[in-house]
């Protein structure tokens, strides 16, 4: 599948240090100017995530375009694809294969938007589909792009923990989200073996990003906003991949109620 017809594919000048087989060059269609953010933070994970990592994915990502952060990522099937959904515009895509092709294509309808409001990276020319290897190759410039990385979710023997081994390479910050006992074992062993660290609370997570990279300061969502969102009586579970916590609280408040698996306004 490819992109539609109207973007125009364009060489891109850009040094990546501490790269070691950093390409000659790289190609992108959208927004450039997303490179030159104070901070990027990758994020990426299992295309299996559970419910809960889906959740705290989409509460990272939407706080970190908030914040004026960039969200980047490699456009792959669960977190990696939540994670930008939720960052737009603010995100940048490092794909598998060249951009006249759309991997994989279930995501096309995001891809195409982060082609049009974010922006997409390939080290291929043109008529390259991915491989094997390409998706590592991939993931090596996701994280070299990066100031820091997150690893939501993975197992032992993933592409994701391969990423984790560059970041920790390459010296960037590493954080994993806490999981249940039993589940996402990568990241567990990491934890286990002191090479990463917990994001226990998002707030303080997003605090820390703006004090050492000079982003905004995390802010709860406009209620006007959130009033107009929750008009539409979105699903509790679409509304809190967005909202997280905020929106409890709003429930509490008896701002908003739950009415069969739907919130609407009280």
């Amino acid at each position: 599948m490819a992109l539609a017809s109207g973007f125009i594919f364009e060489p891109l000048a850009l040094e990546i240090k501490g790269l070691k087989d950093a390409p000659k060059t790289l190609y992108c269609v959208g927004n450039t100017r997303l490179l030159d953010a104070p901070c990027k933070i990758a994020i990426v994970g299992t295309r299996k995530p559970s419910l809960y990592t889906r959740h705290t994915t989409a509460q990272l990502a939407k706080q970190i375009a908030r914040m004026g952060g960039v969200v980047v990522s490699g456009g792959a099937l669960g977190v990696d694809i939540s994670a930008q959904k939720n960052a737009l515009p603010a995100t940048i895509m490092l794909a598998p294969c060249s951009l006249d092709y759309i991997y994989p294509p279930s995501n096309a309808p995001i891809i195409r938007q982060i082609a049009q409001e974010g922006l997409i990276i390939s080290e291929y020319a043109k008529n390259f589909l991915p491989y094997r290897h390409s998706f590592l190759e991939r993931n090596r410039l996701v994280v070299a792009l990066s100031d820091v990385v997150v690893i939501a979710e993975a197992n032992m023997h993933s592409g994701s923990m391969v990423s984790a081994r560059l970041a920790l390479e390459q010296q960037k910050p590493l954080f994993v989200l806490p999981q249940r006992l039993g589940e996402s074992l990568g990241t567990q062993g990491l934890l286990e073996q002191n090479k990463a660290q917990a994001i226990y609370d998002l707030e303080h997570f997003c605090t820390r990003l703006a004090q050492d990279y000079g982003l905004k300061p995390p802010r709860e969502p406009e209620s006007s906003d959130f009033l107009r969102f929750c008009s539409q009586r979105p699903s509790f579970e679409e509304a809190y991949a967005i909202y997280g916590d905020f929106l409890l609280e709003q429930e509490l408040l008896g701002v908003i109620k739950r009415q069969d698996g739907r919130v609407i306004l009280a």
